[in-house]
């Protein structure tokens, strides 16, 4: 009776993990507002702490001694960089994007330990079949972006396909990992000729997808993986010369006959291309990092510390459309939320598990070969994106169960107190109930922004404030309520929309983009009820997001417009000047300065940003009475 239970535990546990593998990247909601967000994350823990209950339950775990002291040495500064954390709550628990606090990272390490468990052949087939299966499932759901039929259309500033995922970077970042390891399988780890034909089916489509993405990053990767599986596969190629003489003419072809090619070639263009958007990424990281070399900013402070390492350059090439919140750069990205200590473990960590996989490769042991490359791939293409929740935790398993199988130092027996899977099991009812609510959560906040776009705002605003109660926890449905409050534009839906905004502040008081949304609120406010303590509240929280972001164009632009409603014109001039020459491409300053000359007489200078305006942006519906106003000044 006890080697059955100890069987079902066993089995329950390579099930469970198997499971993560399909359903981390598989798992979509397409009645949902985050269509790739809440429920990969619900899966995920569910799932994923299910499977360490089961592992829990044995009571006993192998585990490799060196890589336990590496996790231990990473989860312990860690905590050191969490607690004094620049936002304490979100270095725990992750923002509602990201999800990658400290807490996730304890989950990594406990995936990758119960991964560990997994020795038998009949286990690592079970994992094996998984992947081919998420190949699979990925590549299909590609293949129905491109016919323009796909499951959830999402309305991009791209035409690269995303998959199940969202985005072509993480795409990109999934077969980097999965095309190695399902490839490998094929070759002698599925068991059966049906599984094989899944695992070579879902390497063709999964090949497909991670080309049509676009991603660079994931395609370096690969060249990685190939590089170091080369030995491995040499003498097959020698065997079979047919198979590289059809593999490189294929590959010419796809360079020639597809926008594989320009992709390629843009990543080299150190002048306007990628390559000089990441190098440039790389530089504003690398200096954040200098200013906070020991502890960093916590993990998910990115967003916030930013600024510390943007100059006027930057701002004028990029902009800041969207608040970056990653340094894409895995090493970087640690030691800028773990400081120069966190980013050497990493570092150690990743170098450790490359050698691992280049042992693998050397077994010449097809499954263990591509698992080997895969974790290669993954490692290598993660250092010019970042860790992602939405595929890390498969990428931990696999590395759990490569360093189990390949040759090294015998793994130790870790005896665990009585009750640990209890632990476990009430972590996982409490991720379940957790995403639950957020998957409710997202639902309805779907529902309020479409009934705020219908123009029944109090069905929306009710909505949202439901979605708010949900999960109180997430300053996402925070900002869902304080948008659908402010539609009405009405001094009473400011100050609702404020209230609303608040508790999401509450939670993270120093995140730029909530502080910039109360400060629009604030002015907005101060304009409609003519409030001098309003306006002289709007304006201070515009100049204190500037202090902390004094090369950020829209904020100075903002800051101008609150200086020139409280009638301090030489100020509102100061700052538009500067957002000119932070924004050289915005018509919104030269706009505003037109304005503030005509105001003064000023028909030179009005002229002069006129004329900016005319090379800027043309059709500009101001344009007619700017020039009307300028004619009256000084008649031609």
């Amino acid at each position: 009776m006890t080697g059955a239970a100890s069987f079902v535990r066993d089995r329950a546990a390579v099930l469970l993990l198997a499971a993560t593998v399909v359903a981390v990247p598989l798992a979509f909601d397409p009645w949902g507002w985050a269509a790739f967000g809440p429920i990969k994350w619900m899966a995920l823990t569910t799932l994923g702490f299910g499977a360490v209950a089961a592992a829990a339950a044995r009571r006993e775990l192998r585990v490799h001694g060196p890589s336990a002291l590496g996790w231990l040495v990473f989860l312990g500064w860690g905590l050191v960089a969490a607690i004094v954390a620049v936002d304490p709550f979100h270095a725990w628990a992750g923002t509602p994007d990201r999800h990658l606090g400290l807490l996730a990272w304890f989950f990594f390490a406990l995936l990758f330990f119960a991964a560990q468990g997994i020795a038998s052949p009949g286990d690592v087939r079970t994992v094996l079949r998984a992947a081919a299966v998420a190949a699979a499932g990925i590549g299909i759901y590609v293949l129905l972006e491109l016919a323009g039929t796909a499951p959830i259309e999402l309305a991009t500033n791209t035409d690269r396909p995303g998959g199940p995922f969202g985005t072509p970077a993480y795409l990109g970042a999934a077969g980097a990992a999965l095309l190695p390891v399902v490839l490998g399988a094929a070759g002698d780890g599925l068991g059966s000729a049906r599984w094989r034909w899944v695992a070579v089916g879902g390497s063709v489509v999964l090949a497909i997808a991670v080309l049509a993405s676009g991603t660079r990053a994931g395609w370096i990767g690969l060249g990685a993986a190939a590089v170091a599986a080369f030995p491995a596969v040499a003498p097959l190629l020698r065997r079979r010369p047919w198979i590289p003489a059809f593999g490189g003419t294929a590959l010419a072809i796809i360079l020639l006959a597809t926008p594989v090619g320009g992709r390629i070639g843009d990543a080299f263009d150190f002048d306007d291309g990628t390559a000089r958007g990441r190098v440039d990424e790389w530089q504003v990281g690398a200096a954040v990092l200098a200013g906070r070399p020991v502890t960093g900013a916590g993990f998910e402070g990115y967003r916030i510390v930013f600024a510390e390492g943007v100059d006027a350059d930057y701002e004028q090439r990029y902009g800041r459309r969207v608040m970056p919140d990653r340094a894409h750069n895995g090493l970087l990205d640690v030691g800028v939320t773990m400081g120069i200590p966190g980013m050497v473990v990493y570092a150690a960590g990743a170098v450790w598990l490359i050698g691992r996989g280049i042992a693998a490769i050397r077994t010449r042991r097809a499954w263990l070969a591509g698992l080997g490359a895969g974790v290669i791939g993954y490692l290598v293409q993660q250092q010019f994106l970042f860790p992602i929740t939405e595929f890390d935790p498969v990428f931990w398993i696999l590395a759990g169960i490569l360093v189990a199988a390949t040759p090294g130092r015998p793994p130790a027996t870790l005896r665990l107190p009585p009750g640990t899977w209890l632990l476990a099991v009430a972590l996982a009812a409490a991720a379940f109930v957790a995403g639950a609510l957020d998957v409710a959560a997202d639902h309805v906040a779907a529902t309020a922004l479409e009934a705020s776009a219908a123009g029944d705002h109090d069905a929306a605003l009710a909505a949202a404030d439901r979605a708010a109660a949900r999960r109180p926890d997430s300053i996402r449905y925070g900002v869902v309520a304080a948008t659908v409050a402010a539609v009405p534009g009405t001094p009473d839906a400011f100050e609702a929309a404020r209230e609303r905004l608040g508790d999401a502040l509450d939670l993270s008081p120093l995140d730029p983009v909530l502080r910039a949304e109360d400060a629009t609120l604030l002015l907005r406010l101060a304009t409609r009820i003519r409030s001098s303590t309003t306006l002289q509240e709007a304006t201070n929280a515009w100049a204190g997001l500037v202090a902390d972001d004094p090369h950020h164009a829209q904020y100075r632009l903002e800051y101008g417009i609150a200086l020139a409603f409280g009638g301090n014109t030489p100020g509102a001039e100061r700052e538009w000047l500067a957002a000119a020459n932070l924004a050289p491409d915005s018509a919104a300053p030269p706009t505003n300065l037109a304005v503030l000359y005509l105001d003064a007489g000023n028909a030179e200078a009005a002229s002069a940003q006129i004329d900016r305006l005319h090379s800027l942006d043309p059709f500009n519906p101001a344009l007619p009475e700017l020039e009307r106003r300028l004619a009256e000044l000084k008649p031609y």
